[in-house]
């Protein structure tokens, strides 16, 4: 049975809120309209859209189904109303966005605000663990990995390799004995990730500046690590994208590196939004003007 886009409008407004009452808010109506024009619809296709539940409405397996096909809708009246007003109203809704702590709250959110200023209508959701997201169920629209994909129904494309250097403070590199070789960094503190709350196995490189080298300061996030570095905790392994904006963290064995690669994925039905399809030109766009704090040390070295 056919629907019209009205009926639709409904179905997509509680997909991004979660919620009856939220989706209210967002089309500016009763929320009991919305409990009765959802009811409705799932009367007339004959199947249950969402699961009603304490934290909110969940999309059923016959709702995920939908949801492509109503975005599509959407696309196409969107692309309609453009073609009669001139107006571009496509940048509206919701992007949200799953991407390491790193570059996402220290290289994307501030560039992510400033293209945001310029779609008022666009909200942008930047999730610093995406692990706990699923592309595939449309928890989330975009997901930067620091590996390639290999499985399920994505696409992916690589956005750049990064490199990373063993970083001290000055005062900490003052008052220890000095490092010239990375045999010697074992009788130093390091920071490190918690083992076994790495989102990525990538990220477990400590051996390969210096096999069996334990840290003795952990963070979950290479964020945190940065500022206990800054203050003195000890030796850290460090992006170079990140120490680039921080003129306080001094280089140790600079000749010395590591490489990881950036990924992008995204939803084969997600990147047919115009607004998920442009976020992504942004993000490959800010990455390629900026290629050389991902790969140049911040101070001397290679």
């Amino acid at each position: 049975m056919s629907q019209n886009w009205d009926d639709m409008r409904y179905f997509l407004a509680v997909c991004r809120t979660s919620s009856f009452v939220a989706a209210a808010g967002e089309l500016k109506v009763n929320h009991s309209t919305v409990a009765r024009r959802i009811s409705a619809l799932e009367e007339a296709l004959q199947t249950q859209l969402f699961h009603r539940t304490g934290k909110g409405c969940q999309l059923t397996h016959a709702g995920e189904k939908l949801l492509p096909y109503a975005e599509h809708l959407e696309n196409t009246f969107i692309d309609l109303e453009e073609s009669t007003s001139g107006k571009n109203l496509q940048l509206a809704g919701s992007v949200r966005i799953g991407a390491p702590d790193g570059i996402g709250n220290r290289f994307l959110a501030s560039r992510l605000s400033r293209f945001q200023s310029d779609h008022p209508a666009l909200e942008i959701e930047l999730v610093a663990v995406p692990k706990y997201y699923s592309l595939a169920k449309r928890e989330i629209d975009i997901s930067i990995t620091v590996r390639k994909p290999t499985e399920g129904n994505l696409v992916a494309r690589k956005l750049t390799n990064y490199r990373f250097g063993l970083f001290a403070s000055e005062e900490y590199l003052a008052t220890h004995k000095p490092i010239r070789n990375r045999e010697d960094l074992r009788e130093h503190n390091i920071v490190g990730y918690i083992d076994d709350l790495l989102y990525d196995q990538e990220l477990h490189y400590l051996d390969e500046f210096t096999p069996g080298l334990q840290a003795n300061f952990r963070s979950s996030t290479v964020v945190g690590q940065i500022s206990a570095i800054v203050a003195g905790a000890g030796i850290g392994i460090v992006p170079y994208f990140l120490a680039h904006p921080e003129p306080s963290l001094a280089p140790v064995l600079a000749d010395y590196s590591i490489e990881r690669e950036f990924w992008l994925q995204v939803n084969p039905d997600s990147r047919k939004l115009a607004r998920v399809r442009t976020i992504i030109d942004f993000i490959v766009e800010q990455i390629e003007e900026n290629r050389d704090l991902f790969l140049r040390h911040p101070i001397g070295g290679k």
